[in-house]
């Protein structure tokens, strides 16, 4: 199996298998909202086997409760040791046990549908990088993508068009996997970005990954000829889009972040996703594969289907 380098953080290599699909913006969990977070995902079934992204010794597993809901009220949280950092794996019932060995490749466990995934989400597992043994979500380290992964990103011919032509590949029951057909840039003030992350779902922020240079902040960002948002916070390698304009990033933060947000999970009032004329419930961003497009929604689609998404 061939692995990619994927990001790096405190010192320590993240690798992935080259069929990947990563997302560094999709969840509301505060690391993700500050680019010290990353999920990975291998497959679409869950159940699925995980594969070690990196070498180590595992030196800690917690299993938290998640909660009521209709998945399973418990999750797991295993850590491994790194040289001097720890390597924080979530969303994966494990079939390792403090002190073993990890070599990168290495069955970690399988994928687990928690009470933390809503019903959209694919299997996936959430890596952080820690200076010390800890839950706390913001003690990790900043992540910056590999050059190789920013090779892949920047590899696309990108256009300004105000649709996104699409092949559907992969059915399933609420979604729909698809292969971009064009590549719509995000524009923010007329600097080109990459959209990544989710737009009609989730809590209403949006990843834009760089291409060029850094975006100003409080700009207008314009996506498939709708503007969809403002930047909110500018980072080395990214902007975060807020739906509103803001002027206080850490108001927002704990604010899209509470509870009580992410419960309601009706972030994108007054943008609205189409496919083919019918309104879906929301369309997510994703970087690796090529189906790196998910539809959210009872569609009615087929593979092989070619379809044209909007924003209205």
């Amino acid at each position: 199996m061939g692995y990619v380098l994927l990001a790096m953080a405190g010192g320590v290599d993240i690798y992935v298998p080259k069929d990947f699909l990563a997302s560094f913006f999709t969840s509301p969990y505060a690391p993700h909202l500050l680019g010290k977070a990353v999920d990975v995902s291998t497959s679409d079934e869950f159940g699925v086997e995980f594969y070690s992204p990196v070498s180590g010794v595992v030196v800690k597993v917690v299993k938290v409760f998640t909660g009521l809901g209709p998945y399973s009220k418990y999750d797991y949280v295993v850590f491994l040791r790194v040289m001097d950092s720890y390597v924080k794996l979530m969303h994966i019932k494990p079939k390792v046990r403090p002190g073993d060995l990890i070599s990168l490749g290495d069955v970690i466990g399988t994928y687990i549908r928690s009470n933390y995934f809503s019903y959209h989400h694919l299997p996936h597992a959430h890596i952080e990088i820690t200076k010390h043994l800890t839950l706390r979500p913001l003690k990790s380290f900043n992540i910056h993508p590999s050059e190789e992964l920013m090779r892949i990103i920047s590899s696309k011919h990108y256009d300004n068009s105000t649709e996104l032509k699409l092949e559907v590949l992969k059915i399933r029951a609420d979604f729909a996997l698809c292969k971009a057909l064009n590549n719509p840039l995000a524009t923010v003030d007329g600097v080109p970005t990459v959209p990544q992350g989710e737009l009609g779902i989730g809590v209403g922020y949006l990843g834009l990954i760089h291409l060029a240079r850094r975006p100003p902040k409080h700009g207008e960002v314009f996506f498939l000829g709708k503007r969809v948002g403002y930047v909110v916070r500018v980072g080395e390698w990214y902007s975060i889009l807020s739906r509103e304009r803001v002027h206080s990033f850490s108001d927002w933060f704990l604010r899209t972040t509470s509870i009580n947000n992410i419960s309601k999970n009706d972030g994108w009032d007054g943008c609205k996703v189409y496919v083919n004329g019918g309104e879906v419930k929301g369309v997510e961003f994703l970087v690796g594969s090529d189906y790196n497009v998910k539809i959210v929604g009872s569609t009615g689609l087929k593979v092989g289907d070619k379809v044209v998404l909007n924003l209205f």
